[in-house]
């Protein structure tokens, strides 16, 4: 199973798996709260992540990840969209 299928199917989401879904789409490793566009996420990449995330019962939308796209910012946005108990908060 890839790094990717883990992450969608996966019951909990820690902040540490956040960052390892993420680096697939960047191109350097960002501080928790660098702009992750200025580290190589495409608004196509963004939109591959909000679909998996959707795939795994996480209703986020793009515009949502867009207003804060740093990983802090997505982490907080994965929080409040997510069904309990699926985010692992130990790697916070």
């Amino acid at each position: 199973m890839s790094q990717a299928q883990a992450a969608t199917t996966d019951p909990r989401i820690s902040k540490q798996s956040l960052r390892e879904q993420l680096s697939r789409f960047l191109d350097e490793e960002p501080e928790d709260d660098d702009n992750l566009m200025d580290f190589g996420l495409t608004s196509i990449g963004a939109m591959k992540l909000v679909s998996e995330w959707k795939a795994a019962g996480i209703p986020v939308s793009f515009p949502e990840l867009a207003s804060n796209p740093t990983i802090d910012g997505i982490w907080d946005l994965l929080q409040a969209k997510a069904p309990e108990p699926r985010l692992d908060d130990q790697w916070h």
